[in-house]
């Protein structure tokens, strides 16, 4: 790849024209303009951990960027206890979709990162969840069909009067 003190060697050696020089040097800066992985990009694969492990504290978005949602998600964690861990559920959910769907910081800078290491981490989300739906619903089955076997022996075991 041509970089500028390759350009500017060639030009002190008289390869290229110093009309070709300001062209290609005005390329080079056009190509670093647009590119795609800026330095100050957020890592993919670090947001999506971050949201698995410690996403209900917003900790995700205050990575990335995104302070407001940060800041909600982490009170609705804070104070989901004194309404039944209703919140909770919903900053789960909504931290399920992020991972799922968030592919840029603000200021649309998109995360760098391994893009098939970060496909492969989505993937495992869903797969978590469908697996984690599944047992709970088990779970929930199985303590269904406790209850009624307890309500049935506690009614053919009362004395009748």
């Amino acid at each position: 790849m041509l970089d500028a003190e390759k350009l500017k060697k060639l030009k002190d050696n008289g390869h290229i024209s110093e009309e070709e020089y300001i062209d290609e040097k005005k390329r080079l800066a056009a190509q670093i303009i647009k590119r795609e992985d800026p330095a100050h990009a957020k890592n993919g694969i670090f947001y999506i951990l971050l949201g698995w492990f410690l996403g209900t504290l917003g900790l995700h978005n205050f990575y990335a960027g995104y302070w407001g949602r940060a800041l909600v998600q982490l009170t609705l964690t804070i104070v989901s206890p004194w309404f039944l861990y209703i919140p909770l559920l919903i900053v789960g959910i909504w931290v399920f979709v992020e991972i799922l769907f968030v592919n840029k910081a603000p200021h649309h800078i998109p995360f760098k990162g391994n893009r098939g290491a970060i496909l492969a981490l989505r993937g495992f989300a869903i797969v978590a969840f469908a697996l984690a739906a599944v047992y709970n619903d088990m779970i929930f089955e199985q303590t269904e069909t406790g209850l009624e076997e307890t309500l049935s022996g506690l009614t053919t075991e009362m004395p009748v009067e």
